[in-house]
């Protein structure tokens, strides 16, 4: 991300944003989340205490916005049909679960969230609660196209596509997110909507990874 300079020379205020965005994500990186602090943060994005209290009340808040910045919230996803779209899904959910800022960071903000609550309340606003729900979007689409009799549970499907990379993630000594992982999580999802769409581009998914 660039320091976009205004005709003063000074920069814009997005640029400390992106500076704070940037920093967190190469500490986290760097030392994990569980020793990430403010003060740490501050001293990468070379800014003050004042002006990170400004935009966010904590460290667990940054989080989201690090994630979202780096792999979006899925809610540009329209490839016409539901077989793509989540194709579409589930190769962002690779490089988001691939990203070392979560593979380094998962853990300790899993800790921190387990032991307070309210921390994990900014990433389920900020980022998980966007990309849950354009999945309803994606499948009235896809009942609007005739590939599915009815939506069904959205929350169920989002989960269904999530749970067994997180898993992956999460739990030592499991295989490594492949693409004959994502291709069956798409089929299971089409499969338990009762899609008769096409699947022929599932194939691309089972020679990846």
């Amino acid at each position: 991300m660039s320091h976009i300079m205004v005709a003063s020379g000074r920069p814009r205020k997005n640029s400390i944003d992106d500076a704070i965005l940037r920093a967190t994500a190469e500490l986290i990186t760097e030392l994990g989340y569980a020793r990430l602090t403010v003060t740490a943060i501050i001293e990468r994005a070379g800014t003050n205490k004042p002006a990170f209290y400004r935009r966010f009340q904590n460290v667990a808040e940054v989080v989201p916005h690090v994630l979202a910045s780096r792999h979006g919230v899925d809610t540009d996803i329209d490839t016409g049909s539901l077989a793509g779209d989540l194709i579409e899904v589930q190769r962002r959910q690779e490089r988001l679960f691939t990203d070392p800022v979560v593979t380094r960071g998962i853990t300790g903000w899993l800790a921190e969230v387990e032991a307070d609550p309210e921390q994990g309340r900014p990433f389920f606003e900020h980022y998980l609660g966007p990309r849950r729900a354009y999945t309803r979007v994606i499948l009235e689409r896809a009942v609007a196209r005739g590939e599915i009799p009815q939506v069904g549970d959205p929350a169920w499907i989002a989960d269904l596509l999530t749970g067994p990379l997180l898993m992956r993630v999460v739990f030592p000594g499991m295989p490594r997110i492949d693409g004959a992982l994502l291709a069956l999580t798409v089929h299971s999802a089409l499969d338990s909507l009762g899609c008769v769409g096409d699947r022929r581009a599932l194939s691309s998914l089972d020679r990846s990874g």
